[in-house]
């Protein structure tokens, strides 16, 4: 399914577009999501998926010595369910192989029953933290181990 799309680094050009689209894509406000320190910070380890010269989908991470964290993900709507965010994962990974990192992160809402079975169909397991992202604001924490 993901034939025709083409994984590469992010430009300045892509960002200004994914902080223009993604209340588009996502059917709200989420632009704030994808902060400037992904492109001007840790751009060097974000990721474009284009179809026809066509943005379609993104990933902001980054990895440290020994963790490869994948912050926000967004595919295009008619986009999905094509491969493109899996595409996107695996490139990231071989990143981190790449980079001499063990083990890769994300995390997600709670009752984000799409995230949870696509991060565990990459791989990746899947435990509700509580208290996470402080008191009262529990997080679907996503780990996967590279071996």
């Amino acid at each position: 399914m993901t034939q025709g799309v083409h994984i590469r680094g992010i430009r300045k050009a892509d960002y200004d577009f994914l902080v223009r689209e993604l209340d588009r894509w996502w059917g709200g406000p989420s632009g704030q999501r994808a902060d400037p320190m992904f492109f001007y910070e840790f751009g060097e380890h974000a990721l474009i998926a284009e179809h026809d010269s066509e943005v379609v989908g993104f990933l902001l991470g980054f990895i440290t010595v020994d963790l490869g964290y994948v912050h926000l993900v967004g595919i295009e709507p008619e986009h999905r369910r094509m491969g493109v965010g899996k595409a996107l994962y695996q490139r990231f990974e071989e990143r981190c192989r790449a980079a001499g990192v063990r083990r890769m992160k994300a995390i997600a809402a709670v009752g984000n029953d799409g995230s949870v079975a696509f991060h565990r169909a990459l791989g990746f397991e899947a435990r509700e933290e509580p208290d996470y992202a402080g008191p009262g604001r529990g997080r679907m924490v996503f780990t996967k181990s590279l071996p």
